[in-house]
This record gives structure tokens, C-alpha cells and sequence, in this order.
């Protein structure tokens, strides 16, 4: 990603470029009026002394009128100065960053923010395609009430935490124990998890990794209280992928509302992801969640005319399906049974954002939006390694194992979908199948 940070100010660009790169985080710095990135831009970062960001605004809004708009444009402010709490942000912004918060969360935040902001622009794409398709377009998903979960010995941090949801129109459940946490967990949607490491700090750090461990509470907003000085806990719960601390004897109120971004991001993601996938299953075989092959030919030539527009990487991942050398050749109903299963578990393997189609009666493509060569090799593996050790059903006597073929291409200037296809299929020694005849 094409990072670039823009202030009016040439000292605070260089301090905001210094703290990236203390995450791991590459950036340009574009400091003054508002003029284009030389080398494009898809991250646009604007810092701000404190939570007066008019000049920042400004900054963004002029971005955002751009021919060639970055695909995320995030607020740096202080870790003491975050948004106000609530569920509304300026709409100028993405989102915001705590400029001066430990690296490995700062770097957290910015793929987090990425992660949103992809998903957001392939709704916007799968929108028209369907459109496009004269499909019908499915209902978004309505926000749910505001609730968090407290875990933990009782402390000051449940009433501030109660009282600034309510302030909200939210709530607040508490359980005292770890075990009577994870049932709440898994009975009901929380929008955030508060911690409370000060007593009991081995149990606090290990519920928090625990929750890195269950894919449907990865990206929960996670806050740890810890005891006062406490940084050897403070640091492992950012390890471990907590979005803010919180010191017992602290203000609550900055903690809170670096909680309430983190909220606010993961609501937008759902909300994305729940309409990427709506609009997938519309276009799409219900046997095995896959695009269907004419609106996957559709989507596909909107994401390379996309992707030429912004500048930003787009690749192909083609893998074919072939019974291992050696083995039985398996009858046309027993193939088509197994390969319907392995282009299930493909599409379960994939990211949301990415789209996928069956190719014939062997081939699975899928278009990987904002994502460069080696990102499609590494998904092409996934689905390939996971999907070799499945059985498959040759016959009603036996098994066979799978062999994956492979091929992977970036879209290249000036290349339409259709030839970035023809292009990936012959690698694999394979004719471009149109979808008329697929």
C-alpha cells in the first residue's frame, strides 16, 4: 500500500513519518497545500496536535475531491486526544490513529483501517455489478443495539464503561469469572470486551488470546485494565491483540474513546462484509458460494478498469483440480460431488472481499482486489494445502487423493479481466473457457 502523510506543518510530517516507521510502517510525506502524490496514494494519514483538526479536514476533504481519492484517509491524533465517544465520526476521515500509541498498535490500527476500507470499496463494486447483472440487490444488515462485556473482578472501570454506554443508548454485561465470559461470548454479539488484568492478570492475558484463536471474535475491540505501571501486562495484551489500555488508577475517559473507534471501525467492516457476502450469494451458485461464471466475468472486468483507475496492485489466483497421478479415474457424479465440495472449502478459504468462480469442470479463479503477486501465491497455497488433505470421493469403494496446479499473475498496465484470465489459464496449459460456453 502507497502511504502518504500530509500536514501542513514539514516538522510534523517528518515526526508522523518517524512513528510509522518505528511500526514497521513505510510512508512519503507530502507536507503543505494539498498537490497529488508523485507516486500515487491509497493511505492518506493526517496528524493533528489534539482533537482541533480543522487544518487536517481541509487536508482530507481536498484529497477526497481528487481525480484518484486514497482508499482510506485516517486522523492521527495523540493516544490523550482520541475522537469524542459515540458511533458517528467526520465523514471526511476513515478513521483516526493514537499517532503515539506502541508500534505493534499502531500498525494493528492502520490494517484494521485497510481492512475496512477494502471491504467498503468492493461493496461499492459488487453493487454495481449486480446491478450490472439485474440482480436484485439484497437488505443491509440494521445496527444492533450498542453492548460490551465486562470480565473481570469488580472496579471503577464497569461504571464509567456503563455510563458512557448508556450515554449511547447501550448496555453493559458483566461476568466475574473467564468461564461465564465465554458463554456470554458465544450466546450473544458484543460490540466490544473490556478485561480487567489488574487482579487477575495470567487469566486476563489468556482470554485475550483466546479470542484471537476463535475466528468470530478475531477483530472484537478489546480493552485491558491493568494495574498501575503495569507494562509488562500492558504489553503482552497489545501483543495479543487488545486495542487499548487502560491503568486503574488513569482517566478513563482517553482509553474509551480509543474503545469507541475501534467499535465504530469493527460495526463498518460487519456491516461491509455482510453486504459483500449478500451480494455474492446473490450472483452466485449456492452449492458452493462461488460467483456464478457470467457475473464472475462481469465483476472481473470492473476490478482491472478499478484497479487501472486507482494505480493499486489487482491479482489472479487459478488452481485446477486433478485426480493424483495414478488413481482411478472417477465417474462424471462423483467428480462433479467432489469438485461442488472443494469449490465450497475454496470459498470459505478466501478472503470476504475476494471473488471467486468455478472455470469448466476443474478450474477455480479467484480475483484478489488491492492484493500484489505474492499475496496471490500465498492465498493460491491456502486453498491448495488445505484442500490436499481432504478425502475425495473417486467412487463408492474408495478414495483418491487431489493434486492442485497453480497459477498466479498480476494485472498488467493497460490488461483487461478477460486477458488477465486467458493469461492464468495458460499457465496451466488450459484454453480461456467464455462463460457462455462454461
Amino acid at each position: 500500500m502507497r502511504i502518504v502523510v500530509r500536514a501542513a506543518d514539514a516538522r510534523i510530517a517528518r515526526d508522523t513519518q518517524a512513528a510509522l516507521a518505528a511500526a514497521g510502517v513505510e510512508a512519503a510525506a507530502l507536507p503543505g497545500a494539498y498537490r497529488l502524490a508523485p507516486d500515487g496514494e491509497d493511505i492518506a494519514i493526517f496528524p493533528a496536535e489534539s482533537a482541533h483538526f480543522d487544518n487536517a479536514s481541509k487536508l482530507a476533504a481536498d484529497a477526497a475531491r481528487a481525480e484518484h481519492p486514497p482508499l482510506v484517509s485516517l486522523l492521527a491524533l495523540p493516544k490523550a486526544s482520541p475522537l469524542p465517544v459515540g458511533l458517528s465520526a467526520p465523514d471526511v476521515f476513515t478513521g483516526a490513529l493514537a499517532l503515539d500509541a506502541p508500534p505493534k498498535l499502531l500498525n494493528a490500527q492502520i490494517e484494521a483501517c485497510v481492512r475496512v476500507a477494502i471491504a467498503e470499496s468492493e461493496r461499492t463494486r459488487r453493487t454495481a455489478t449486480a446491478n450490472a447483472m439485474g440482480a436484485a440487490l439484497p437488505q443491509s444488515v440494521e445496527p444492533r443495539k450498542l453492548k460490551a462485556l465486562y470480565i473481570g473482578a469488580p472496579s471503577a472501570m464497569f461504571l464509567a464503561l456503563e455510563r458512557a454506554l448508556a450515554e449511547q443508548g447501550g448496555l453493559v454485561a458483566a461476568a466475574f469469572s473467564s468461564y461465564a465470559g465465554f458463554d456470554h461470548l458465544h450466546d450473544e454479539p458484543f460490540d466490544a470486551v473490556v478485561l480487567n488484568g489488574a487482579q487477575d492478570t495470567a487469566t486476563a492475558i489468556s482470554l485475550c488470546a483466546a479470542l484471537r484463536r476463535n475466528a468470530s471474535l478475531y477483530h472484537l475491540p478489546t480493552m485491558m485494565v491493568t494495574a498501575p505501571g503495569d507494562r509488562a501486562t500492558a504489553a503482552a495484551a497489545i501483543e495479543r491483540g487488545a486495542c487499548t489500555i487502560v491503568e486503574t488508577n488513569a482517566s478513563y475517559g482517553p482509553s474509551l474513546g480509543w474503545l469507541f473507534e475501534a467499535v465504530r471501525r469493527e460495526r463498518r467492516r460487519r456491516a461491509a462484509e455482510h453486504d459483500v457476502r449478500a451480494l455474492r450469494d446473490v450472483m452466485g451458485d449456492p452449492r458452493t458460494g462461488l460467483l456464478k461464471r457470467l457475473p464472475f466475468d462481469t465483476h472481473l472486468a470492473r476490478l482491472a478498469g478499478d484497479h487501472h483507475h486507482s494505480g493499486r496492485p489487482f491479482a489472479l489466483a487459478v488452481l485446477r483440480v486433478t485426480p493424483a497421478p495414478g488413481m482411478r479415474e472417477p465417474t462424471e457424479q462423483a467428480w462433479k460431488r467432489g469438485f461442488n465440495e472443494i469449490a465450497s472449502l475454496a470459498a470459505r478459504l478466501m478472503r470476504e472481499t475476494d471473488a471467486g468462480a468455478a472455470i469448466g469442470h476443474d478450474v477455480i479463479a479467484v480475483a484478489l482486489t488491492a492484493t500484489d503477486l505474492k499475496g496471490a501465491k500465498r492465498t493460491a497455497e491456502r486453498i491448495a494445502s488445505v484442500a490436499e488433505c481432504t478425502a475425495f470421493a473417486s467412487g463408492d469403494n474408495g478414495t483418491g487423493p487431489l493434486v492442485f496446479e497453480q497459477s498466479t499473475v498480476e494485472l498488467q498496465p493497460g490488461e483487461s479481466g478477460a486477458a488477465l484470465l486467458a493469461r492464468a489459464l495458460r499457465a496451466l496449459d488450459l484454453d480461456f473457457i467464455p462463460a457462455e460456453s462454461a
